[in-house]
């Protein structure tokens, strides 16, 4: 059973091919051997048999050898060729083996050159010819077995087998000592092309290893360099590029040479010797390339032997230059972020990646301290102080950040008991780290209070006439098709009053618009005060009011509110030194009576005012053309007998 020592190592393919082209060019330097030795050998065999076998047989055989080894030179020159290919190398091999077992007919039928082998001499003489030229080539053919066989057999079977056939008279054992003799070479071949192949091996190995070392070491990202004493013994590639210099012009140098201060140097590595520690001794320091040039190093040293100062350090180094500069550039810029943000009237914020509230900052820190400080640590939706947020706002929300994308403008308004409620629109962006990992949320939230507030301005003044405060024509519209929607579906009454003031023109010429506005808001006022807090008064003209009843039980309902605004008109308007005494026209359409549509009850309600307006005024007329008339005490009134029936008496 064969011992692990016997176990051949496992070779990859690379180093094969390696191992074939270094045994085919050993094979040629030793064709070049065999082809010198093969000449002299058939020289001398030549000479021994010419006169006992004759020229003719001679010169046979020595055509035959010559050719063969002379070959010997064209395989010398064409295995040592550089750049040699494994496939060629392996054509050549199978080749010389060819040429090899051609030689070694040549050789074997040397013993049957001879006319008469039963001569004791010159078989001896022949058979030790043969037996020389075998043993001679043991060692030019080490490295291949196959070649070295293709030439023993051919060289040695003929010699044996006479051997052990016909043994001359006096050496009967001449035959198996001949034998003996073959497996000799055989077994010392074998054991000469095994040491020499571990040899090759471990060569190759070690060849391999050592360029991969250097490819590695020359490749690495980092500067590496090996001092011993003060100067450097080896560097890789990186070092020198680093240096803007050839490996050459750095091997041999001074360390110090390459730092802008010497000092540094002398310092470092002392106190690198010093430290010996299982940590490796690093420091930053300037250093200066070839050409002059200044830049930041961050060097790292390892001594080979922390007992032995002299064995010499092994460093490894990096520009740092642009990382500094950017690392710089980093802090500068933090720093004018935190001034912007400190004079910003936005407030930044940060949550970590359960979305809690960690940091605030912004100029306006200070007016929102107490509400800030109870989100510390919450998330937004758990705030109490968050108030303005519809429930789909904050499903919409909720999604964007369990899905960790941004989003945009978040209207919330923030009730402090503080600074009061205020309105915000929050922004955010996701944070993750170098591998994609969520780590939170970061962003603003702007103070959108005068926006709003600004916006609901204008909405009411959209909607509302800017001198009394009412409701202008557009949202009295709106409205009252919401009364007739409503109306319609509960089967209900809906009435609606045209106004027009008598006389305010008068007062308007008289005392001037100043006046007059004075007295239309005056006027305004009275009439909200005179219907029910469902009820709409609106502006629609310069002097002219519309009552929306959206909710009246009867016809005689309406007219009772309608007798109560033309008695609240009819009141003293003080303004100034000045006392105003009003009437008012009113004309009445209800729905669905006199019309199905907000525009066909307004204009019945107009034409109706018209008619009590050309009747004398300060009465209120329903669209059937009869009006209200007092019949007692003030706001106590009766339907007239027609339409120039006067209101009053």
């Amino acid at each position: 059973m064969p011992s692990a020592s016997d176990t051949p190592p496992v070779i990859d393919s690379a180093l094969q091919r390696r191992i074939l082209v270094e045994r085919v060019a050993m094979l040629g330097e030793g064709a070049r051997v065999s082809a010198v030795g093969g000449i002299v050998g058939v020289l001398v065999c030549a000479a021994s048999t010419l006169m006992v076998a004759g020229a003719l047989r001679t010169l046979v055989w020595v055509a035959w050898m010559v050719p063969l080894i002379l070959a010997n030179l064209w395989f010398y020159r064409e295995m040592l060729v550089p750049g040699l290919t494994p496939d060629r190398a392996a054509w050549l091999e199978k080749l010389h083996a060819l040429r090899s077992a051609l030689t070694g007919i040549g050789w074997g039928c040397l013993i049957l050159v001879l006319p008469d082998r039963s001569e004791i001499n010159q078989l001896a003489l022949t058979a030790v010819l043969i037996m020389s030229v075998a043993m001679a080539n043991v060692g030019p053919m080490a490295l291949s077995r196959p070649v070295f066989h293709f030439f023993l057999l051919p060289t040695m079977a003929p010699l044996t087998v006479f051997m052990l056939l016909r043994p001359p008279d006096t050496l009967q054992l001449a035959g198996w000592g001949t034998l003996t003799y073959l497996l000799f070479v055989l077994f010392l071949h074998r054991t000469l092309h095994r040491t020499l192949r571990a040899t090759l091996l471990k060569r190759l190995s070690s060849e391999a290893l050592a360029q991969e070392q250097q490819v590695i070491f020359d490749a690495a990202a980092e500067a590496i360099v090996f001092v011993r004493g003060t100067h450097i013994v080896k560097c890789n590639l990186r070092f020198a590029e680093l240096m803007g210099t050839p490996v050459e012009e750095v091997l041999g140098s001074p360390m110090w040479v390459w730092h802008a201060d010497a000092s540094d140097w002398a310092r470092h590595e002392e106190a690198a010797q010093k430290h010996a520690g299982p940590r490796p001794y690093s420091y930053v320091a300037p250093m200066r390339r070839r050409d002059g040039q200044l830049f930041s190093a961050a060097l790292t040293g390892v001594p080979v032997d922390p007992r032995d100062a002299q064995a010499g350090m092994v460093w490894m180094g990096s520009d740092i230059s642009e990382r500094l500069a950017t690392e710089a550039a980093l802090r500068n810029s933090e720093e004018r972020f935190r001034r912007l943000v400190s004079m910003s009237s936005d407030l930044y914020w940060e949550q970590d990646k359960q979305l809690r509230f960690t940091r605030f900052s912004g100029a306006s820190l200070g007016e929102l301290g107490h509400a800030l400080e109870a989100a510390s640590g919450k998330r937004l939706w758990e705030l109490p102080h968050i108030e303005g947020v519809a429930p789909e706002t904050w499903t919409r929300h909720r999604a964007l950040v369990d899905a960790c994308e941004s989003f945009r403008d978040l209207v919330f308004q923030l009730a402090d008991p503080v600074s009061g409620k205020r309105w915000f629109a929050m922004s955010g962006n996701p944070i993750f780290d170098d591998e994609d990992h969520f780590l939170g949320y970061h962003g603003v939230a702007t103070d959108i209070t005068d926006r709003i507030r600004s916006a609901e301005r204008y909405r009411h003044l959209a909607y509302h006439d800017p001198l009394t405060g009412l409701p202008n024509r557009r949202l009295l519209a709106d409205r009252l098709e919401q009364a007739i929607v409503q109306a319609r579906r509960r089967n209900a009454l809906v009435a609606v009053m045209l106004l027009d003031l008598d006389d305010f023109k008068i007062i308007n010429d008289s005392a001037g618009h100043a006046v007059g506005d004075a007295v239309l808001a005056s006027i305004a006022h009275r009439l909200r005060t005179a219907v029910r807090e469902s009820d709409t008064v609106a502006r629609v003209g310069g002097d002219e009011f519309v009552v929306l009843l959206p909710e009246v039980d009867s016809r005689e309902a309406a007219g009772s509110i309608a007798a109560k605004i033309v008695d609240a008109v009819r009141e003293p308007v003080h303004t100034q030194e000045h006392e105003y005494v009003l009437g008012v026209s009113v004309g009445i359409a209800l729905f669905p009576n006199d019309g199905d549509t907000g525009d066909r009850l307004l204009q019945r309600a107009d034409s109706t005012m018209y008619l009590a307006k050309q009747s004398g005024g300060r009465h209120a007329r329903f669209a059937e053309d009869h009006a209200l008339r007092p019949t007692g005490p003030a706001g106590q009134y009766e339907a007239g007998g027609g339409p120039d029936e006067p209101a009053f008496d």
